[in-house]
């Protein structure tokens, strides 16, 4: 059955349901409206007799557990958009894995990377599949979208299509374009100077990054390398960029509507039946979904008409869009696979928009994330700086073959990502059968999450976890592996996840922040404002969750001002020199040159 409120996967008065007005429709934290409230009563009869019928899962064996209340069970006890401290309390409460209940849905949390690890990868037969929101996946996502798919042939056919672009080998084609690009932003910051402390930057209502502010010139990096893989196209300026400002949206939208919990009707299925004059939040996901296609089916329709034109950009889309074409599939619109195996183009669509919205915004808040953490801890700033000077010297800038005589400085990286995972709760998985862990009963159906807050956070995994330490990753004379999976054996960190489900784009993401940051520590000072009263630096607080990182599952530095400046005239030249080169660059390989 097609996922409700898509048109082309439907038909009938479905369909004349969802031919909605294209407007942006953003939800936040109205999980739960007066409408709602009373469809549930509606449906409390029925969820009663769910409840009665479900108690003999209760008297197994399951994992201790905040206790809840009759229907609802926890869920008025979970902070839908920022759950991870809750998590990590009960995590300290329960141990290596407790149980909720929210609603009708069971719900396992594991706090251990050995949990976590022998559930997810030697157990990745049972644990492969996703516990996909409904609103966010089934009507926004029309069923689609990569990250949510269940562990079945469409999610088989996707992830494999992308080996050739995002893989191993693939990841280390593209380090000349991620070499071009981080002088951009070196350009960038150099120019930009005190913009952001000299002007009042405000993020607007739903987190909306000002276009002149830096973390814009982050973005712009890691969002242009993700197009050109997939797209065939560079990200070339900054202000004035609808497909910029509108991926961070749609990305800012998705983190808040697709959290665990965030609609009554993602914990109760019941509500699923209800008809639309009973179920806003159903129109609402139309309408996003239709905003959301704008994009994704708008950059898919520029491929398409470039092909028709004779222009064709090697690209993840392109190449796949020739290759289907060539086998007889020029056309295949609507959801899924074709008869034959090829990806639909919404499929097709959301498939590259889940890469893109993966590889954009995680990758800038880590980078984000270290700037806040050199301000905040200047003894590191200096200690990785000394480490760079001595390796790199006056002449030139940073490479990627000079990896392994930087182990601090990757050592710095890692503990970036150990102590601010952007998905910092990981993405949930689903017990497709009936399984025991350590005595403990997981029904099937549970959604099963790898905490990896609270495993980053393990005092015995690592030390004093609160603390910013890099010295924790680092052996002095040895180059710093970068031990992120997806083995277990001495994996250090798990923000990209486990088993089956590992992020595809962790090389990429890794040579990203390797080559940026590297960079930006060779050849840009960067300082936090001063306060004209105390006159001490303005830093924002790092154990500051509510002031200074944003809420949804994507957990991303709030912006904070920095002014940057060239660390000596002679490598401002260098950097300058190296942009312009760079420009001539990009007219060889037929790319868009920058405007700024």
């Amino acid at each position: 059955m097609a996922p409700d409120g898509d048109e082309d996967c439907m038909s009938g008065d479905a369909t004349e349901r969802a031919r909605l007005s294209k407007r942006r429709v953003l939800i936040t934290k109205s999980w739960i409206s007066s409408t709602e409230a009373f469809a549930l009563l509606l449906a409390v009869a029925i969820a009663a007799l769910a409840f009665v019928g479900n108690r003999s899962a209760a008297r197994k064996n399951l994992p201790p557990g905040p206790k809840g209340v009759p229907f609802f069970g926890n869920l008025f006890q979970v902070p839908v958009l920022r759950p991870y401290p809750k998590f990590r309390e009960w995590a300290r409460q329960y141990g290596q894995i407790f149980h909720l209940k929210l609603g009708p849905q069971d719900v396992i949390v594991l706090n251990s990377a050995d949990a976590a690890d022998e559930l997810f990868v030697k157990r990745s037969n049972y644990y492969s599949s996703r516990a996909a929101p409904h609103v966010a996946h089934d009507i926004m996502s029309a069923g689609q979208r990569l990250v949510f798919l269940p562990y079945d042939k469409e999610w088989k056919v996707a992830r494999k299509s992308l080996q050739s672009a995002i893989g191993p080998g693939p990841s280390k084609k593209l380090r000349p374009q991620q070499e071009l690009e981080s002088r951009v932003v070196l350009y960038d910051l150099l120019t930009h100077g005190d913009r952001s402390v000299a002007e009042k930057q405000v993020e607007g209502p739903h987190g909306e990054v000002p276009e002149s502010h830096w973390f814009a010139i982050i973005r712009r990096y890691t969002t242009s390398i993700v197009m050109t893989v997939m797209y065939g196209k560079r990200v070339h300026r900054i202000t004035n960029n609808p497909y910029l400002h509108k991926i961070y949206d749609v990305l800012a939208n998705f983190t808040h509507v697709g959290q665990p919990g965030n609609y009554l009707a993602d914990a109760f299925p019941i509500l699923r039946r209800l008809p639309d004059v009973l179920a806003p939040w159903r129109i609402e996901g139309r309408k996003m979904h239709e905003w959301e296609m704008e994009l994704w089916g708008g950059l898919l329709d520029d491929i398409k008409h470039d092909m028709k034109d004779g222009i064709f950009r090697d690209s993840y889309v392109g190449n796949y869009l020739k290759e289907r074409a060539d086998k007889g599939k020029e056309e295949a619109p609507g959801c899924g696979l074709t008869e034959d195996g090829w990806l639909r183009d919404k499929l097709l669509a959301y498939t590259a928009a889940t890469v893109l919205e993966a590889g954009s915004d995680t990758t800038a808040s880590t980078m984000q994330s270290f700037i806040l953490f050199m301000l905040s801890h200047p003894h590191v700033l200096k200690k990785v700086r000394d480490e760079i000077d001595r390796v790199v010297g006056e002449d030139r800038m940073p490479n990627f073959d000079d990896e392994a005589n930087l182990p601090y400085f990757v050592a710095c990286i890692k503990e970036t990502l150990r102590r601010r995972p952007p998905t910092i709760m990981g993405i949930p998985h689903l017990a497709d059968q009936d399984d025991v862990y350590d005595g403990y009963y997981i029904p099937k159906g549970s959604t099963v999450i790898g905490n990896v807050w609270a495993i980053h956070m393990d005092p015995v995994r690592y030390p004093n976890p609160r603390a910013y330490n890099p010295d924790r990753f680092y052996k002095e004379g040895q180059p710093t592996p970068w031990s992120s999976g997806p083995d277990t054996q001495g994996r250090d960190h798990y923000v990209f996840g486990w088993g089956r489900r590992f992020c595809q784009g962790s090389y990429i993401a890794e040579a990203s922040l390797f080559i940026v940051l590297s960079r930006i520590l060779w050849g840009i000072d960067f300082e936090a404002p001063i306060d004209p009263k105390t006159g001490n630096s303005v830093v924002p607080d790092i154990n500051d969750e509510e002031e200074t990182f944003t809420d949804g599952f994507v957990s991303i530095p709030k912006i904070f001002p920095v002014k940057f400046k060239a660390r000596s005239p002679k490598k401002a030249e260098i950097i300058r020199k190296s942009f312009e080169e760079a420009q001539a660059e990009w007219q060889v390989w037929g790319l868009a040159t920058d405007e700024r």
